[in-house]
């Protein structure tokens, strides 16, 4: 306990009781003395105490009653009730409507109520104390659902790659914007790497010590987004069993990605405009404003400025994000990034399967490169996964890339020169690609996997490990599913 006296306030309409109190007691608590009940709670009211210790009868409020009513105002302060002996009725409303922490019968020794009031005040200390323990741990998990919230948002992002003069110009644009706090627009086709520029401007930025949380808001229905992006308080709307923090305090300190921010509605346009006006919000229900110390970085698909003069999208907001708007190029205007993007894509999507590393050429990069792909970064991204799946721990050519449409219309000459390639007359080298014939009506999946894991095996000579190594699976694997297939290793 603190080494301060212990805060004592001692109740009795008897002049000399008191003062024999206060004498008695002076060396060892800070005493106050009232002479009834409504003194006690008019002193009460003004001064932080630790225990309270009253006689049982006075004249008008009885201690019984002064207990209870100092508990509904001042419930840490500890109750101790000073009684005799024909005082049990009393006593026992006393401590069901007072919480009394002890009582004593009258005539009381010095000794005995000295070491009450020392136990009623370590009580408070140790009250008050697992008090602070408990809103220090609700903070704690308040911080870590946060956390875990925003780990949950977060996605394996590659590196942005910069092998391009259309990126160099992107990539100038995003180091002049990183080192001010200015609000950024990022415009450009769905999946092309919108939001690896946004992280990236975050890194480079004087807050990049704080949170990057992102939201895309067309995944959000709209009568969420309010609530999703400034939090509310408890009861703010039927299901609002509990205060919620927002976005905007999610990201506070950091950087705050708003992704198709064209999609917000008016409602939302319009309390985004205040915040960044005025650099606070209020959460829904909320009765009070919460600053904000946070970059916005929004993006979109759409061409905003025109979206906005066409009456769709506010253009007072649209100057207050698009301080420093930057254009990023699609995937088909910048193919010398082909190979730097979908290398690193290729090896996390191998660790991220445990499967071999496909081994791809350079016949097959410059195919690539040359593809036009329109799902941009993220369909590049999808197809090393791909890759992966199909050609594990093998080498990959342009011929075994089976590239979607978009890099040129199959022709019934491609298609059959596909399907016409002998198989090799040696059996066939690990990489060399598997010839199925033509499924006829009724094949099932299991008829083809058959098919191919029959190919495998006798290019292999029979050889477990080699034919499981060459088809990225562990041995146990692959003896599992010949066992299923029917088929003699």
């Amino acid at each position: 306990m603190s080494t301060s006296k212990i805060r004592v306030l001692y109740v009795d309409d008897e002049a000399d009781v008191r003062e024999v109190f206060a004498s008695v007691f002076a060396d060892d608590f800070d005493v106050r003395l009232a002479e009834s009940g409504e003194a006690a709670l008019s002193l009460m009211a003004g001064e932080e105490l630790d225990v309270l210790v009253s006689d049982m009868r006075m004249d008008g409020m009885r201690g019984s009653e002064l207990l209870a009513r100092a508990y509904g105002a001042h419930p840490d302060v500890e109750r101790v009730l000073l009684t005799g002996y024909s005082d049990h009725d009393d006593l026992a409303d006393a401590v069901n409507r007072g919480h009394v922490f002890a009582y004593v019968q009258k005539p009381w020794e010095a000794e005995q109520i000295k070491l009450t009031i020392q136990r009623a005040a370590e009580q408070r200390r140790l009250t008050l104390e697992n008090r602070r323990l408990v809103g220090e741990l609700s903070a704690a998990n308040a911080r870590l659902k946060d956390d875990v919230e925003v780990a949950h948002r977060a996605v394996v992002r590659p590196r942005l790659i910069v092998g391009s003069p259309a990126m160099a110009k992107v990539l100038e644009q995003m180091i002049a914007v990183a080192g001010t706090d200015a609000n950024v627009v990022l415009i450009g086709e769905t999946g092309v790497g919108k939001e690896l520029v946004a992280y990236a401007i975050h890194e480079r930025s004087t807050r990049k010590r704080g949170r990057f949380v992102a939201q895309n808001l067309a995944a959000l229905p709209p009568e969420l987004m309010t609530s999703e992006l400034f939090g509310h308080v408890k009861g703010a709307f039927t299901g609002a069993q509990n205060s919620r923090r927002g976005l905007f305090e999610l990201a506070e300190g950091g950087t705050l990605f708003l992704d198709e921010i064209g999609e917000a509605p008016p409602n939302l346009q319009a309390m985004l405009l205040r915040a960044l006006e005025s650099r606070e919000f209020w959460p829904v229900g909320g009765s009070e404003p919460r600053r904000m110390d946070l970059r916005i970085i929004a993006a979109t698909n759409r061409d905003l400025l025109s979206y906005a003069q066409a009456g769709h999208f506010r253009l007072d907001l649209y100057y207050r994000l698009a301080v420093a708007p930057i254009m990023v190029p699609p995937l088909r205007e910048r193919p010398e990034d082909v190979r730097g993007l979908g290398a690193p894509m290729l090896e996390a999507a191998a660790r991220r399967m445990s499967r071999a590393l496909p081994r791809v050429t350079d016949a097959a990069w410059a195919a690539l490169s040359h593809h036009s792909w329109p799902g941009n970064v993220r369909e590049l991204g999808n197809f090393m996964e791909r890759l992966v799946i199909y050609h594990a721990g093998r080498e990959v050519d342009a011929v075994d890339l089976d590239l979607p449409p978009a890099l040129g219309p199959e022709t019934p000459d491609r298609i059959e020169s596909r399907r016409s390639v002998p198989p090799p007359k040696d059996g066939g080298k690990s990489g060399d690609p598997i010839v199925l014939d033509v499924p006829e009506k009724g094949t099932t999946f299991d008829d083809l996997e058959r098919e191919i894991l029959a190919q495998v095996l006798s290019r292999q000579g029979g050889n477990q490990s080699k034919a499981a190594r060459s088809l990225g699976l562990s041995e146990s694997t692959l003896r599992s599913r010949l066992k299923r297939l029917g088929l003699k290793g």
